[in-house]
């Protein structure tokens, strides 16, 4: 897991920033000749509504699955329930399993999941408040960062989780070409 903490400073982007990001990651994409998947659990769909809103590039969006519940990550994504129990939903291996069973089940080139705390943690849960994984998946590859926001308003966790989601991708498409 590579710490992230360029991402975790940052001031909460607004939609307007969170749009010429998704439009730069769809671009790059595009010139790529690949399609994207997201995973979400904690962002409930927001990187998804990002990346469609973009007029002209939404066709580099394959699909999203939103998986909030715990159930809905074993269901859609085949991620096992005694991983879960073990590590915990917001963990780095339950972000790594999101990305790549995502990837597995698309048309998709690259895979970006998000799980975290947006609001009060679980107090069965390992990590606080805030505390985010975001990963990214390429065929044979992937990457997952943790990051810690703080307590925040919900509101905040999520653009700046979906702003982290959207910076690893690109990293993700430019460590792709260097492999």
């Amino acid at each position: 897991m590579t710490p992230m903490p360029d991402l975790a400073e940052r001031t909460v982007p607004k939609l307007a920033q969170l749009h010429a990001a998704a439009r730069s990651l769809l671009e790059t994409l595009d010139e790529a000749g690949m399609s994207l998947v997201t995973a979400e659990s904690c962002t409930g769909g927001f990187l998804a509504s990002l990346l469609t809103d973009i007029e002209g590039l939404s066709h580099g969006f394959d699909r999203g699955f939103v998986t909030y519940s715990d159930a809905a990550k074993q269901q859609m994504l085949g991620i096992d329930r005694a991983l879960i129990d073990r590590a915990g939903a917001v963990s780095e291996p339950v972000a790594r399993a999101m990305a790549e069973e995502s990837l597995s089940r698309s048309r998709g080139g690259l895979a970006l999941a998000i799980t975290g705390f947006a609001g009060d943690a679980d107090p069965e849960e390992k990590e606080g408040p805030g505390v985010t994984f975001v990963a990214a998946a390429i065929p044979h590859q992937s990457w997952v960062y943790r990051i810690d926001y703080g307590e925040r308003p919900r509101h905040e966790v999520r653009n700046l989780a979906a702003a982290a989601a959207l910076a690893v991708g690109m990293r993700a498409l430019a460590w792709r070409q260097a492999l």
